[in-house]
């Protein structure tokens, strides 16, 4: 498959930037867990609202590197069959990819968009004693979905672009 497609700078400093909250949070989520393991050694005694907050940083940091990832290309391919493919059927493969990717993108967005407005106005929260809101991590989990949908259709978008350029394309 044709992998020089490159993004525009905007949309790759955003995923970068995603990526580069995740790290932080991932950062933060170890000194936390490395406090709480030392405050039941040394004092016998957790911190309270560890797991909540563990929990929450965990769903923050495993989406907010999507988008990075699919810009980098760092994600799991097999592209056995479509390599041997023509020309045209990958043309034909990449608008069903593209097609595919805008229609789950847009149905994800909008669920997630209804659960986050639904946590909201009914004030969820976290079961622990902590109890802490449960929007921040819709929040980030809508917006990491929503710009890794964005990165994978522009991505396929170029590639569409570079296969419909290549010689052999133009005369089939």
């Amino acid at each position: 498959m044709t992998e020089d497609v490159t993004l525009p700078r905007p949309v790759t400093l955003v995923a970068q930037a995603l990526s580069i909250v995740a790290g932080v949070l991932l950062l933060g989520l170890i000194l936390l867990t490395i406090a709480d393991v030392v405050s039941r050694n040394a004092g016998d005694r957790s911190i309270v609202g560890t797991v909540d907050i563990a929990t929450m940083l965990l769903v923050a940091i495993a989406f907010l590197g999507l988008a990075s990832a699919e810009a980098d290309g760092r994600h799991v391919a097999v592209e056995l069959l479509e390599s041997r493919l023509g020309v045209r059927t990958r043309l034909v493969l990449s608008v069903v990819r593209t097609l595919l990717l805008i229609g789950l993108g847009l149905l994800l967005t909008w669920g997630l968009s209804e659960v986050l407005v639904s946590s909201t106005a009914r004030g969820e929260t976290t079961n622990d004693i902590l109890r802490l809101p449960t929007w921040p991590a819709k929040l980030v989990l809508l917006a990491a979905f929503a710009v890794f949908f964005v990165v994978a259709v522009w991505k396929e978008v170029l590639t569409f672009a570079a296969l419909r350029a290549e010689p052999s394309g133009r005369n089939r």
